[in-house]
């Protein structure tokens, strides 16, 4: 597996960087950490394209990144990444790449790859050129704020599942699984007993119905949850709850819940217009939401 950690600024990002650390560890995944700088002002714009072009033709050694080293610094503190000598164990040294892109890579501690990546430009434009030339399982990327613009774009946009870490805590968390009966929620029940089995954690799966018709179908959606998870042996429990989704699910989601939900099956227009419950339950929650694509 191979995940996205975007991050803004070295203290805001802390716990984003943390948070996604600690899912990339006990998953065993390949790491790329992308720290997104603003844009060259238009008055300097012209030097810092011919800098650029200058530093892909130099040696490897010659990019000297603030940014990034404040990145391996975390790392370091996180213990994240392996240690010879008392020197941090690196594949290849900071470098230029076409298109302003400079790119650093790492080991980690269990000789994972680590790729620290700084772009230029606007942050969901970046991060959507980045899901395009690589391929990655998963985004991890923090909520700033009530999460607005970058959490609708990200979720409805971005191609990979997308984790938005949102007030992130250090407590043992588990999952709350929210199906429906759609396609994408399975897949999202798939990798909730997927990740629930390498994190040793439970899952509580929450079906929910609007209407009195509806509630045969949630509560076969719960039976089926439930015989899959006890094969696996995983803790977990069954919850039917009858009203609005968004407002049932923030009713239901405790503290130490990590929220996992398949994406909006409507048409990316409907979605412009009128939103949709990931969305929604990323702007308006205070957990991580996972949403599985």
């Amino acid at each position: 597996m191979h995940f996205l950690i975007c991050i803004g600024g070295e203290q805001q990002s802390r716990g984003t960087l943390r948070f996604g650390l600690m899912i990339s560890s006990a998953l065993r995944a390949d790491v790329t950490i992308l720290y997104v700088r603003r844009p060259v002002s238009f008055y300097f714009r012209k030097e810092a394209q011919m800098a650029r072009q200058k530093l892909e033709g130099w040696p490897l050694e010659t990019v000297d990144s603030a940014m990034m080293k404040a990145i391996e610094r975390m790392l370091v503190e996180e213990k994240y990444l392996r240690m010879v000598e008392g020197r941090v164990d690196v594949r290849q040294m900071p470098h230029a790449e076409k298109g302003g892109l400079y790119e650093y890579h790492l080991c980690g501690q269990y000789g994972e790859n680590v790729r620290i990546r700084e772009r230029e430009g606007d942050v969901v434009d970046s991060i959507r050129r980045e899901t395009i030339e690589v391929a990655y399982d998963l985004v991890i990327v923090g909520a700033p704020g009530d999460g607005g613009r970058l959490v609708r774009h990200i979720i409805q946009y971005i191609e990979p599942s997308v984790l938005i870490v949102k007030n992130p805590r250090e407590v043992p968390y588990r999952f709350l699984l929210c199906l429906n009966n759609s396609e994408s929620a399975r897949k999202a029940q798939e990798f909730a007993l997927r990740s629930a089995l390498l994190l040793k954690t439970s899952v509580d799966v929450l079906c929910i119905h609007s209407y009195p018709w509806e509630e045969n179908v949630a509560m076969t959606l719960g039976e089926d949850a439930a015989r899959l998870f006890k094969r696996f042996r995983v803790p977990h429990t069954i919850h039917i709850r009858r009203g609005p989704v968004v407002r049932t699910i923030l009713k239901e989601i405790q503290p130490d819940h990590l929220l996992v939900m398949g994406p909006s099956e409507r048409s990316s227009i409907y979605q412009f217009l009128f939103g949709s419950v990931p969305v929604e339950i990323g702007r308006k929650g205070n957990n991580p939401v996972l949403v599985v694509k």
